[in-house]
């Protein structure tokens, strides 16, 4: 009798433990926008990385070895292929089959990653070739084929950790055929965001039953504006009408912030964005008590990790270095030769070489009427002697497509005359200051960050006149037809003065920036940069030499003015060539 209650007694306890719960704890870790930052060198700032893949992989490695590697998944929020110089390399000078995106990619565990308008702009070839060398899967879905409406990547893809099932949906900004060049689109449309995610929940849902869904946005977290009926960055109102989602990853706008939304089902959903460049990401920690086959008690925490403290993961950077023997050679080949000095801060006083060379580029590849452009940092310009990929970055910061938009004439001098209002102050006498500083003067003063300069114009710039509408006088064309206010103009601008806020195009002209989609009227197939470089590389050996378009007046007071503000300049922004040292945790490319 005792024996036969041992072994009911004991079959309870075994029964009792089989109806325990199991905790299960999985983290998904998320980048966003990473831009080509894979490396412990950043090649666009020529500086070490203060984010990107190789310090993502320190804190998937530390993650992986505290929570154990099986209940870690990595995935990437897209752009991950734009951003000079890597792009470019990419894109005309690897021939392996493997890009060094996928490469980077592929060695930090990637799973899953979502599709952004940086990737396509990239050209159809290249995206292709990411993605058939990539291990992870793209998911997108409201990027459809033009013709059949069908999903050109993934609209989902689900990924299985200790029995729990995590499907990741993929959106693109609604926004991204509206800026870019047809031919990058190349037979794909995007469609309405709010509606694909609706339609693509309910499969999820109905076939796959998940535990968790996570939303991959490349698009900001804010809701369609109400002012302007703007659809670039609308998570808030993807996640306010579809119910679902446990958690959302956004993008595209470069800002770095976490929110709450209340979401169709009621309830409270945190959407997060890591920024740029791989300096945060995002965390989203995913427990629950598993029963059987199920689970209770579903947690879902987000927050944002810096990655800036952390160290260069070896295991991570000791793989990737053998691939960067040809990208250092690469960027180290000289593409032309500069027969004098080009510095940007000569345009502060009038049409210079440095500008005009940029001018002269937008108006080649465009076709425009004018061309505007600004000075993005007083440093940048060239030393005589070799130019090689690499020195481009300091020769020329500009990023992204070639824009044609239309301008009124009324516009282009509202707009010049904001500008240079902003940055000169009124000069009285040959010996006053030209520029407006800190208080401290070690820096130029808030207002006088921006320069717009114009080709196909000339015009005087009077430093001396007070009232704003007496400062810039419009001469006539370049071509010395007359100039007219109220007709409209094709004008080449980078793709910053488009896509970003520019005071003296939204503001000077009033021209706001959701406006501009409806001005374009081309966008070019290269960035900025690659014509640029295609520029110097069909040049050669060659001087730059100014249009003398516009100048400061009155002219009799320019040279003692640039001789007496060049003093100060030199001592807050020290002069320097544009050469680009390599990786110094590499060898030095013999």
């Amino acid at each position: 009798m005792k024996r036969i209650f041992l072994w009911m007694t004991l079959g309870v306890v075994i029964l009792m433990a089989s109806c325990q719960s199991e905790p299960v704890k999985v983290t998904v870790v998320a980048t966003s926008d990473l831009e080509t930052s894979l490396f412990s060198h950043d090649y666009k700032y020529s500086m070490e990385s203060r984010g990107g893949a190789a310090l993502v992989a320190d804190y998937l490695s530390e993650l992986k070895a505290t929570i154990g590697e099986q209940n870690v998944i990595y995935v990437d929020n897209g752009d991950l292929l734009v951003g000079w110089p890597l792009n470019y390399y990419m894109k005309n000078i690897e021939k392996s089959d493997t890009t060094l995106a996928a490469a980077a990619m592929n060695a930090l565990g990637c799973e899953v990653y979502s599709i952004g308008e940086g990737d396509i702009a990239q050209g159809k070839s290249l995206l292709d070739r990411h993605v058939k060398s990539s291990k992870d899967a793209p998911v997108c879905a409201n990027l459809v084929d033009a013709k059949s409406g069908e999903p050109i990547y993934k609209p989902y893809v689900v990924v299985e950790r200790n029995g729990m099932k995590i499907a990741f949906l993929g959106l693109i900004t609604e926004w991204a055929d509206k800026y870019m060049n047809k031919n990058s689109m190349d037979g794909m449309k995007v469609v309405n965001a709010v509606e694909a995610a609706q339609k693509w929940m309910t499969e999820i849902q109905k076939n796959e039953k998940p535990d968790v869904v996570i939303g991959l946005f490349h698009m900001g977290a804010s809701a369609v504006s109400k002012r302007t009926n703007s659809r670039e960055d609308i998570a808030v109102t993807v996640v306010s009408n579809v119910a679902g989602f446990d958690a959302v990853v956004c993008g595209h706008d470069g800002l770095r912030r976490s929110k709450e939304v209340v979401a169709a089902d009621g309830r409270k959903v945190t959407i997060a964005s890591p920024g740029r460049r791989g300096m945060y990401a995002i965390d989203i920690t995913i427990t629950a008590q598993r029963s059987g086959e199920s689970f209770k008690n579903k947690m879902v925490d987000v927050a944002i990790k810096t990655m800036i403290s952390r160290s260069f993961n070896k295991e991570y950077t000791t793989a990737m270095r053998p691939l960067l023997s040809d990208l250092r050679k690469a960027m180290a080949e000289p593409i032309a030769k500069l027969k004098s000095n080009v510095a940007a801060v000569d345009a502060i006083f009038g049409s210079s070489a440095y500008m005009d060379l940029i001018h002269k580029v937008q108006l080649q590849n465009s076709g425009a009427d004018l061309s505007f452009a600004h000075l993005y940092a007083l440093i940048n310009g060239s030393a005589a002697g070799d130019i090689s990929l690499l020195d481009v970055n300091g020769f020329f910061a500009g990023r992204g497509k070639l824009y044609t938009i239309k301008m009124k004439g009324s516009e282009v001098l509202d707009m010049l005359t904001y500008s240079v209002s902003r940055f000169y102050s009124t000069v009285k006498d040959k010996d006053d200051k030209l520029l407006k500083y800190s208080d401290d003067k070690s820096r130029l003063a808030e207002g006088c960050k921006v320069l717009e300069t114009v080709a196909g114009i000339r015009y005087n710039v009077y430093m001396n006149k007070q009232k704003r509408e007496d400062k810039v006088k419009i001469l006539g064309l370049a071509n010395g037809r007359p100039f007219d206010l109220d007709k409209e103009y094709t004008v080449a601008v980078a793709e910053d003065y488009v896509m970003s806020t520019n005071l003296s195009l939204n503001i000077g002209a009033k021209v706001k920036s959701k406006e501009l989609v409806n001005r374009i009227v081309a966008v070019s197939e290269k960035d900025m940069t690659e014509l640029v470089c295609d520029y110097l590389k069909e040049a050669g050996s060659f001087d730059i030499k100014p249009s003398n378009n516009w100048s400061l007046q009155p002219a009799a007071w320019v040279k003692n003015i640039k001789e007496n503000e060049m003093k100060s300049l030199t001592q807050i922004y020290f002069p320097q060539s544009a050469s680009i040292e390599l990786d110094p945790m590499d060898e030095a490319v013999k």
